[in-house]
């Protein structure tokens, strides 16, 4: 038992130690920033606070890091044995209390069908080829479209995406056709010049194209899937094309009073009169577009053409020599293949380069040679004699007739030099034939390049 003197000052001692602690406190409260653990103004201790202030406490955190430290030095000692499994269990196992609060409020998303299907509005057909159909008849009017592009094309993709296709194409049909319809009165009417009219037709043919670019960039859609689904279905383009054909160009007046209007262009520039080559060009490539160029055109062009050049070679061949001839025959023939250039169809070459060297040449192959070969072989006409071999190469059997003109030349010229009652002629006959024999092998080489049936001639 303890007297009252030694009780009294062990109370005196706790209350000292208990004073020094809550001056502690506080002191540790001033100097320190606020942390996370601070409540409504006031500090909850850490362990930490307390181990500094009570000897007690600060004695066991001693044992602990002394238990600690002896720890870690037998890892150090043997590091391939090290167990991981207290650290394992005590930490890694342990979830937060916030983790599990996660996991456990985690929810779903579930997708669900809709309980009725949606239905369109019982006015989405008419209503919105209502809408496209303005739209039509402001391209075709050339006036302004009250929609955006976008919005029309939207428009359209709906109506495909709920199997109106077939619907939606054939109203657009029937809306094109009956707009080109009513512009074929203007080609049946009235007579107009011949030229006046082939640049109206041009008009209504590049507005006709114009417009039916833009329908389709808003029809892109109906464009790239019905169509192309449905091989008996032709494109927007193509359908263009057909109703011009059909309700326009197809027509007998039409038809008649445009390739007599292109074959009268034609013809005056051929007698040298200057010609809209562009006019010529939009039409001709307008009918090739419409798949009449050979069965309207190339025929009655080809027909024309051959009357033409028959009637100018018969002429030409009486009032002209063959020089001059031989010229008119190459500049004609440069002449055609210019146009074939500029506005006709390449696919005409051939039937036209054949037709006018038939025309020009063929049938007045052999006049030619007679009327004018030796005179061009006696003046040494190289130029000319060139043109001829070049001229001959392009019909048929023409080089075998032209060879024949040419030994019959040489046999001619030989017997002159040789047969002979003069006797000074003798003395100069071999020079004479040496010369002959000179001139012949120039000729062979500069205007007939040495081709073999004239090399074999010479023997």
């Amino acid at each position: 038992m303890l007297s009252p003197g030694d009780t009294d000052q062990f109370k005196q001692a706790k209350s000292e130690e208990v004073d020094e602690y809550e001056t502690g406190k506080e002191n540790i409260n001033k100097k320190r920033k606020r942390p996370n653990n601070v409540k409504n103004g006031s500090r909850v201790s850490s362990e930490h606070d307390l181990c500094e202030l009570l000897p007690s406490k600060r004695l066991n955190m001693e044992v602990d890091e002394e238990t600690i430290e002896e720890e870690n030095n037998k890892m150090a000692v043997s590091p391939g044995k090290t167990n991981f499994s207290a650290f394992t269990n005590n930490h890694l196992n342990d979830r937060s209390p916030l983790a599990n609060s996660k996991t456990s409020g985690a929810k779903k998303l579930v997708i669900k069908n809709f309980k009725a299907k949606p239905k369109l509005p019982d006015n989405f057909k008419d209503t919105t080829w209502g809408k496209l159909r303005e739209a039509v008849c402001a391209i075709q009017n050339k006036t302004s479209i009250s929609s955006s592009l976008e919005d029309l094309y939207k428009a359209v993709e709906n109506m495909c995406s709920h199997k109106m296709s077939s619907v939606l194409y054939n109203e657009l049909k029937g809306e094109c056709e009956q707009h080109v319809k009513s512009r074929l009165s203007q080609f049946t009417g009235e007579s107009l010049d011949s030229y006046l009219y082939l640049t109206r037709l041009n008009h209504c043919w590049e507005d006709h194209c114009q417009q039916m670019i833009m329908i389709r960039s808003i029809f892109l859609y109906l464009d790239r899937t019905y169509v192309l689904q449905n091989p008996s279905i032709i494109s927007i383009w193509d359908l263009g094309l057909q109703l011009f054909r059909i309700h326009i160009v197809d027509n007998s007046i039409v038809e008649e009073r445009t390739i007599e209007g292109l074959l009268s262009l034609i013809e005056k520039e051929r007698n040298g009169e200057a010609v809209d080559r562009t006019l010529l060009k939009s039409l001709l490539r307008m009918l090739a577009d419409l798949q009449m160029y050979d069965t309207s055109f190339e025929k009655k062009f080809i027909k024309a053409t051959e009357i033409i050049y028959a009637a100018e070679g018969d002429r030409l061949m009486q009032e002209t020599d063959v020089p001059e001839y031989l010229e008119h025959v190459q500049r004609r023939l440069q002449e055609e293949n210019d146009r074939l250039l500029h506005y006709l169809d390449h696919s005409t070459r051939k039937q036209l380069i054949t037709c006018v060297e038939k025309q020009l040449l063929g049938k007045h192959s052999q006049s030619i040679l007679q009327k004018g070969f030796e005179k061009l072989m006696d003046a040494n006409r190289i130029e000319y004699l060139t043109l001829t071999y070049q001229l001959f190469m392009r019909i048929r059997k023409g080089l075998d007739d032209l060879c024949v003109a040419f030994s019959n030349y040489i046999k001619r010229c030989g017997l002159e030099i040789v047969v002979t009652v003069d006797p000074e002629k003798d003395r100069t006959m071999v020079q004479e034939l040496l010369d002959f024999k000179e001139k012949l092998d120039n000729i062979i080489t500069q205007a007939f390049v040495k081709h073999e049936k004239f090399v074999n001639s010479m023997k």
